[in-house]
């Protein structure tokens, strides 16, 4: 009779475990965009017709992307003075930055998927959202850029901007691959600049592969912790990356938390949670088994957003930052995590 009840205790466990770890279904999400001053919008090569404000700068069209959306390409017109484009999503996964491409020239297929746009040069950020001339728009995230080519006052009339939502991944990484993810949701920073278009950024079961074609001085995460104790878990497959308490993490937001010239001598070493398959999670395919998921202390769900960093050249070589950060020869990467309820914070309210 013991083992009976035994037995149907654990089928009840397995069951409700199963619930639990049921991965999220993929995210509609819905892109805010406007143009100063005309708009044309592409979505995977097609134009999207009937944008209510195409034609002003001070109100946003909205727009559904679906969850194989990969391109989104923009031809943007000025008439006068200064110009940009601007647009993000509610959470913040497409934003327009320096992360687009743009060009004054046409080029044939330019608004297609296929279209090889690794010529192009990077978006010129113009301005944030806020900076003058600009006023807010509404359903726009404060955190996205005006962009534009760099001759955007008078300069280029006419530009052609493009977003790949799904990075174009050399066949063969020329350097390491680092395997990361985060519990819930992750943003990814090499040497400063944010890596987009992460397909699994919000699912800790799955890690994102990101090539280091070159050696990276900073590797700066956000999570989010949404409903379990946080936690960052990285690797790359030699082990040169992996972490562990030789990273740092602080809940305190300093602007330029993520850059390389950001002095972290005075941040606490990051607190390991627990060993990579460790209860209550699993094995996250592609990273090491003796790397650590690491927060701050307090991991009981306090902290619902942390900042974590992991320095990958000798301060004193590479002249980073001050001499007192150059006693320690220590590796940093950033990792940042932030709570669910503040997402919502980057986007002007309706």
């Amino acid at each position: 009779m013991e083992s009976k009840t035994v037995l149907f205790v654990v089928v009840v466990a397995i069951a409700v475990s199963n619930v639990v770890l049921a991965a999220p279904a993929p995210k509609v999400r819905h892109l805010s965009i406007t143009v100063d001053n005309i708009m044309e919008l592409f979505i995977d090569g097609t134009q999207i017709k009937n944008l209510t404000n195409y034609n002003n700068r001070y109100k946003a069209d909205k727009v559904a992307l679906s969850a194989g959306a990969k391109v989104i390409a923009v031809k943007g017109t000025d008439q006068g003075l200064v110009a940009g484009i601007l647009g993000s999503t509610d959470d913040g996964y497409i934003r327009t930055d320096s992360s687009w491409k743009c060009t004054s020239r046409y080029h044939v297929g330019w608004q297609t998927v296929d279209f090889d746009d690794s010529a192009w040069p990077a978006a010129h950020q113009a301005g944030a959202h806020l900076e003058k001339p600009w006023t807010p728009v509404v359903g726009i995230r404060k955190d996205a850029f005006w962009i534009w080519t760099s001759r955007n006052r008078g300069g280029d009339l006419v530009v052609y901007c493009r977003k790949d939502l799904v990075p174009r991944v050399p066949a063969t990484c020329p350097g390491r691959t680092l395997d990361i993810t985060a519990d819930s949701v992750m943003d990814l920073y090499i040497d400063g600049t944010r890596v987009p278009n992460l397909p699994n950024y919000y699912n800790w079961r799955l890690a994102d592969s990101v090539c280091l074609a070159s050696q990276p001085t900073i590797i700066a995460v956000r999570g989010i912790d949404q409903d379990r104790p946080g936690g960052i878990l990285a690797s790359t497959e030699d082990g040169f990356i992996q972490t562990n308490s030789t990273w740092k993490c602080t809940n305190k937001y300093v602007p330029g938390w993520e850059t390389e010239a950001f002095d972290d001598y005075a941040w606490p070493a990051a607190h390991q949670v627990g060993l990579h398959q460790a209860y209550p999670r699993t094995f996250v395919s592609g990273i090491r088994t003796d790397a650590y998921w690491i927060w701050t202390s307090r991991t009981n769900g306090t902290d619902k957003v942390v900042y974590c960093r992991k320095l990958l050249v000798d301060p004193r070589e590479s002249g980073v930052y001050g001499a007192e950060a150059a006693v320690n020869k220590l590796p940093v990467i950033r990792l940042l995590a932030v709570n669910a309820r503040d997402v919502d914070n980057g986007v002007e309210d309706a």
